[in-house]
C-alpha cells in the first residue's frame, strides 16, 4: 500500500513538473525555400497562404490603451530561406507607418522586432537566453521610394553573448553586413521585405545557423506602433506568441524578452 502511495506520489510529481515546464507556444510560420527572390517590395515571389497573423487583443502585452483596431496596428508575416539567408516579408497595416524620432530608442518608436534562435538543438523549455539566442530590431524612416533602414541587437539578456554584445539600440546604425530591405506603400500600410545575412548572427564563438527542410527553431514576433514620438511615450506592442485577457497588460506578463520558451516556432520546409 505505502509503495503504490509512493508511485502515485512520483507519478503527481513528475505531471506537475510537466505542465509547469514551457517549450515554446504551438504556434508555427513555415517558412518555403526562396527561388530567385528580389528584395523590392512586392510579394509575388511569396507564398503568402504560409504566415503569421497579428491582429488580436489577445496579442497585445503593452499600452493596450492605444490600440484602435488593425487599421491602427495589425500585420501579417512571412518568411522563406536558403543556405544563407533568412528572408522576412511584412505587411504592416498601421495608419501612421515608420514613425520614427533621430535619438530615441527604437523600442519607442515603430519597429518590428524578431526573435530567433540559432541553434537547431536548443532545448525548447529554457527559461533563459543562450548566446544563440537572438533579439533584432528593425526599423526605418523616409517618405515615397527613399528610406533608410536600421537594425538593433538586443544582447542585454544573454548572459554570457560570446564576443557578440549589443549594438545599435539608438537607431542611426545598420549593424548587418549584406542586408538588403525595401519598403512599399499600400492603401492602409506598408510591404516590408528583407534579407538577413545568417553569418551576422555567428563569429568564431556562436555557429552559424544553416537552415535545411525539416529543421524547426525557435522563433517569434513582435510589432511596436507608436502615433507621436515623445518623451515618456512608448508604443504600443504586439506579440505574435501571447494569448492575454483583460485590460491590464505589461511585457513582464509575457516576458519573451527574457524567456525563449514563451517563443513560437520557425519551420523550414522545401
Amino acid at each position: 500500500m505505502k509503495k503504490n502511495a509512493a508511485v502515485l506520489l512520483m507519478l503527481v510529481l513528475l505531471l506537475g513538473l510537466a505542465t509547469s515546464a514551457q517549450a515554446y507556444s504551438d504556434k508555427n510560420l513555415e517558412a518555403p525555400k526562396a527561388g530567385n527572390l528580389v528584395i523590392d517590395g512586392d510579394l509575388s515571389e511569396w507564398d503568402t497562404t504560409r504566415m503569421l497573423k497579428i491582429d488580436s487583443q489577445s496579442q497585445i502585452i503593452d499600452q493596450i490603451e492605444h490600440w484602435d483596431g488593425e487599421a491602427d496596428c495589425s500585420m501579417e508575416v512571412y518568411a522563406m530561406w536558403d543556405e544563407e539567408n533568412l528572408y522576412l516579408a511584412m505587411k504592416i497595416m498601421d495608419d501612421t507607418p515608420l514613425v520614427y524620432r533621430e535619438g530615441f530608442p527604437l523600442d519607442e518608436l515603430d519597429a518590428m522586432i524578431f526573435f530567433l534562435s540559432t541553434d537547431p538543438d536548443a532545448d525548447p523549455a529554457r527559461t533563459e537566453y543562450a548566446a544563440t539566442d537572438w533579439r533584432i530590431v528593425q526599423s526605418a524612416y523616409g517618405y515615397k521610394d527613399d528610406y533608410e533602414f536600421f537594425n538593433y541587437i538586443d544582447r542585454s539578456m544573454v548572459e554570457d553573448p560570446k564576443g557578440w554584445d549589443t549594438q545599435g539600440e539608438y537607431g542611426d546604425e545598420l549593424v548587418f553586413d549584406d542586408y538588403e530591405a525595401a519598403i512599399a506603400r499600400i492603401e492602409g500600410g506598408i510591404i516590408w521585405e528583407s534579407k538577413l545575412p545568417l553569418h551576422n548572427l555567428s563569429n568564431d564563438a556562436i555557429a552559424q545557423l544553416v537552415p535545411q527542410a525539416g529543421m524547426t527553431v525557435g522563433f517569434d514576433f513582435s510589432v511596436l506602433d507608436v502615433d507621436l514620438p515623445c518623451p515618456g511615450i512608448h508604443s504600443l506592442r504586439m506579440q505574435f506568441s501571447a494569448e492575454l485577457d483583460g485590460r491590464d497588460r505589461t511585457p513582464s506578463m509575457h516576458n519573451v524578452d527574457a524567456n525563449p520558451s514563451l517563443w513560437a516556432t520557425l519551420t523550414f520546409v522545401d
